[in-house]
């Protein structure tokens, strides 16, 4: 049946609310060159089997791919296995396909790997594998690898910590645009920390490059230093706008800050009814069923 093209041109057409009629022809001619053997087609086959919620087909071109080397397929597999995505999920067998993709040069599958060895996840906890297969990834331009060096020299696993080699990481991956490393340089930066010294400037340069990302820590520390004047002057009204945005993305505490400044007029008009409407907010959300 998977290998029936009259079977699969059927299945595009019953899902033409995804395909128009130009993506039909080309899926078409994908199954072709699968058929013929080509393992990047089969990969895209996989990938268009995923859009129509056909996950077990998926993985079957996945695993046909695989068997001709595709590293790509590989990875993917290993994240099927991972997630439980159209097979059973088993993390033995997700570290097998992200070991065979990382050690044919699969930049991600190397990030994957790394943290399967870091966590015991389908294998044995092993913090100097996890740190070479992260310094492969990180090498390969992968942030997250990077940000995780980051915490690993930071907090000495697997080896002594290092500050400096810590910051680094984390700058690195702040400056490839991870906003997680953003947030953590801008913290470095806010209290002085990793060898750093304090500098608010900076700070509220990472907190903002993160914020653009919807970064809630970062949008929330932007109002926090606003409101309390912290290397910058104070701002109700800027304080009110991260605020704002932050307990939209579910801040409880920026909840509480917004009704605190409408309570203390900070720059703004106080404003009771407000500050009841956002106290209220965040009790109901520390209580949602009451």
């Amino acid at each position: 049946m998977l290998y029936d093209r009259e079977l699969f041109e059927k299945l595009l057409h019953d899902h033409i609310e995804i395909f128009h009629p130009e993506q039909i022809e080309e899926a078409l001619n994908l199954f072709n060159r699968s058929l013929d053997g080509d393992s990047n087609a089969m990969l895209e086959i996989a990938f268009i089997y995923r859009m129509m919620d056909k996950y077990s087909d998926s993985v079957h071109w996945l695993k046909e791919a695989a068997l001709l080397e595709n590293k790509k397929a590989m990875y993917e597999l290993g994240n099927c296995y991972f997630e439980g995505l159209g097979i059973e999920e088993s993390y033995e067998k997700a570290f097998s396909y992200y070991k065979r993709a990382a050690e044919m040069g699969h930049a991600d599958s190397a990030n994957n790997l790394a943290d399967m060895y870091l966590n015991g996840e389908g294998v044995e906890v092993n913090a100097k594998e996890a740190l070479n297969w992260f310094e492969i990834a990180a090498s390969q331009d992968v942030v997250e690898a990077m940000f995780t060096l980051g915490i690993m020299y930071e907090q000495g696993i697997g080896m002594e910590p290092e500050e400096v080699r810590a910051f680094h990481h984390y700058l690195k991956s702040a400056n490839g645009g991870y906003e997680d490393a953003q947030y953590r340089v801008g913290t470095v930066y806010l209290d002085g920390l990793l060898g750093q010294e304090k500098n608010i400037e900076f700070a509220l340069k990472w907190f903002e490059k993160a914020a653009e990302t919807h970064h809630i820590d970062s949008i929330y520390n932007l109002g926090f230093l606003y409101e309390n004047a912290l290397g910058v002057p104070r701002n109700g009204k800027k304080a009110l706008y991260y605020y704002k945005r932050a307990a939209l993305l579910g801040d409880y505490q920026a909840k509480l800050n917004i009704a605190s400044i409408y309570e203390l007029g900070i720059d703004v008009p106080k404003n009771r009814k407000e500050a009841a409407k956002w106290r209220n907010a965040a009790m109901h959300q520390m209580q949602p069923f009451d």
